[in-house]
């Protein structure tokens, strides 16, 4: 009975929210209510909101329309809201919020985290739209259009990991992340790979610190899971040399299936039919549809 009241105490916070418009102020609370709302968080720092944010939008005719200040254009809080959970991050929370990912992230997104641009977020804190841009004023529009990610695909993925972050949710949030860049438009796909690298890393990271039967036979799914990363962004000849790199006699059984996916997948998308032949009936049903899915996109 208390988590339905709990279940229903937050639905009904996040309906007032969404109703009041107003950007949140604290990212704990935007990253429970992204993930009731199957939605990413869209972040800035608080000092970036104290000087004019200039931003591109699109109107009705495709016309861009100059916004001399975002923060200051209330009436475009409802759309930013339709897509995203919005949040101001206080400068007091840079210190802990940079401990977090010291040492762990590349240059670029450290210097994404670090700047006062606007700044997509899954649930997690974890940022996708880390590649630098150049243009002078951000087309707003034509950033939501490439950073909107209904993330319904991922939720029971992202609610385990969230509620318990150990080797078995990293890598399963890492996979499933991977199978959703399938789907999403190819601007954003390798930056959504990106972002599975990361719980990759950690998964990686609790495969050494966590009591684990058969590390082994992990370790090689770890390999396997950064193979499919390469299939997903359309590089079959990679994936066919790192995998003949692979022993067939080291192939631990529980990998045996993954790996016929990505041989089969990789010699269709060369359209080498004859050699994926060989490997069709060790593929399941549902692999040989993503197997299509990932030619097709």
């Amino acid at each position: 009975m208390k988590k339905v009241l709990l279940v229903l105490c937050l639905v009904g916070f996040a309906s007032q929210i969404c109703k009041s418009q107003e950007w949140l102020t604290s990212l704990d609370a935007a990253q429970r209510l992204a993930l009731i709302q199957d939605k990413m968080v869209l972040m800035v720092w608080e000092e970036a909101t104290t000087y004019p944010y200039p931003v591109l939008v699109e109107d009705a005719s495709g016309r861009k329309v100059l916004v001399e200040n975002l923060f200051e254009a209330d009436y475009l809080n409802t759309w930013i809201w339709n897509h995203f959970v919005p949040v101001i991050v206080s400068e007091s929370d840079y210190a802990k919020l940079f401990e977090d990912i010291d040492g762990k992230r590349k240059a670029t997104y450290i210097n994404k985290f670090n700047d006062d641009s606007i700044k997509i977020m899954d649930i997690n804190g974890n940022i996708v739209n880390t590649k630098p841009v150049y243009d002078e004023f951000l087309n707003l529009s034509a950033h939501i259009r490439k950073y909107y990610i209904n993330t319904a695909f991922l939720k029971g993925e992202l609610l385990n990991y969230f509620n318990d972050k150990n080797f078995n949710t990293s890598f399963y949030l890492a996979s499933k992340y991977i199978d959703a860049a399938i789907y999403l438009n190819k601007d954003v796909r390798s930056e959504v790979i990106e972002l599975s690298s990361l719980y990759l890393q950690e998964a990686n990271q609790f495969l050494s610190a966590e009591n684990l039967d058969n590390k082994n036979g992990l370790a090689q799914k770890l390999e396997l899971l950064s193979i499919y990363q390469d299939l997903v962004l359309n590089r079959p000849r990679k994936v066919l040399r790192q995998l003949n790199r692979i022993e067939p006699t080291e192939i631990d059984q529980s990998n045996e299936a993954m790996v016929a996916f990505l041989y089969l997948t990789a010699h269709r998308d060369l359209k080498d039919e004859k050699s994926a032949s060989i490997w069709r009936s060790k593929v399941s049903l549902l692999n040989l549809k993503k197997a299509k899915d990932i030619i097709t996109n």
